[in-house]
């Protein structure tokens, strides 16, 4: 009886424990999320500002790479007013936490109605993905949403 008790414990605990292990995860392609805001006013006097952010599960990517655009409507047309990409391997797509990292393009403010545009691609353990990103609209970002007056 004893010996039956002790061959039942054992043997359950090995099937609890072996599924309890992670399986897949050394073959399988890391996991990037790539998110899109919308044009804001930046930080910087008369500048405004687009951002795509990003993290990638551990260990990291291969390679990740984000193209950031502004751009303008000109009618029904939308116009890249600028441009800019940026190429990250291993760590350095990882974040803390919850948290995102963050890749931009700056201009100079104007009026108009502007968008964010973002194109990327991961590529890790052989498998490669990407998608493109467009953010909502924004109206002249560089002005205040209420206008102040000091009358």
């Amino acid at each position: 009886m004893r010996k039956t008790t002790l061959l039942m414990t054992l043997t359950l605990f090995t099937i609890l424990t072996t599924g309890c292990e992670p399986r897949g995860t050394e073959t399988g392609p890391v996991v990037c999320t790539v998110v899109v805001d919308t044009p804001t006013k930046a930080k910087e006097q008369q500048k405004m500002v687009g951002n795509a952010r990003f993290r990638c599960e551990a260990p990291g990517a291969d390679v990740l790479t984000v193209k950031v655009r502004l751009e303008k409507r000109n009618g029904e047309r939308w116009n890249s007013v600028a441009s800019k990409t940026y190429t990250m391997k291993g760590q350095q797509t990882l974040a803390q936490g919850l948290k995102y990292q963050t890749r931009d393009v700056i201009v100079n403010c104007s009026s108009g109605v502007f968008r964010t545009v973002v194109d990327w691609s991961r590529t890790s353990r052989k498998h490669t993905k990407g998608d493109n990103l467009v953010s909502g609209t924004m109206r002249d970002p560089c002005k205040p949403l209420i206008p102040l007056s000091l009358s």
